[in-house]
């Protein structure tokens, strides 16, 4: 697939367009060999924390998709996710956008074209094997009445994970409580108060003060 043929199958004119749900699945799940090139040509253009919030608003849809007896199939694309927020969250330059963009092709990979489900048509009897992004396109299509299937996912369960980048990720959490904690500690000292923050850039003096306090009697 040629870039152009690319920025048509997502409906846009240029990479800065980019940017919504449904480009971002269509981007994992088409059926079509992409280049790496252009799919780092596409995810390039994103601000670290889009690029966070459409990788954990992706997996969060899927996730719904997961059978009910699919525990580790769910728990393995939970662990993906993990990983792949935990890169998103430190690709802010250009340049670290690498790695992000290896995983997520890897998984793209995996998830449309190399896993193996085993599924079999409750009322045909009849088995075939689909990828995990067709057997959740199926299960969804379940919840419509369409049809009924038993799905094996012991075959595809063997995806391996980057610990670093997950470890990044609880890194990331912990640091984000952390300061969580550091306000809460302010605000129980009393050095920050609640009703009347100090606005960051907004200095008020003595003279600031009895002015707004002429002004507001005056005015009442």
């Amino acid at each position: 697939m040629e870039f152009d043929e690319l920025l048509d199958l997502l409906e846009i004119d240029s990479p800065d367009e980019f940017g919504d749900f449904e480009q971002f699945a269509t981007l994992i799940e088409a059926d079509h060999e992409i280049p790496y090139e252009c799919i780092f040509k596409i995810l390039s253009t994103l601000e670290s924390f889009t690029l966070v919030e459409l990788t954990d608003m992706y997996f969060e849809d899927i996730l719904q998709s997961i059978p009910n007896d699919g525990v580790e199939i769910y728990t393995l694309l939970d662990t993906i996710r993990k990983e792949l927020i935990g890169l998103a969250q430190n690709a802010i330059a250009k340049d670290e956008r690498v790695a992000y963009v290896d995983e997520l092709v890897r998984f793209r990979s995996w998830y449309v074209f190399e896993s193996i489900v085993h599924i079999r048509d409750q009322k045909t009897r009849k088995k075939k094997e689909v990828s995990v992004s067709e057997s959740l396109a199926l299960y969804r299509l379940e919840q419509l009445n369409e049809a009924s299937y038993q799905y094996d996912y012991s075959d595809c369960l063997d995806y391996e994970i980057d610990e670093y980048s997950l470890s990044f990720e609880t890194e990331i959490d912990e640091e984000y409580e952390e300061i969580l904690e550091e306000d809460e500690t302010l605000y129980e000292n009393g050095l920050i108060n609640k009703e009347y923050p100090v606005i960051d850039g907004d200095v008020y003096d003595g003279d600031d003060i009895d002015d707004f306090d002429i002004n507001y009697h005056e005015d009442h």
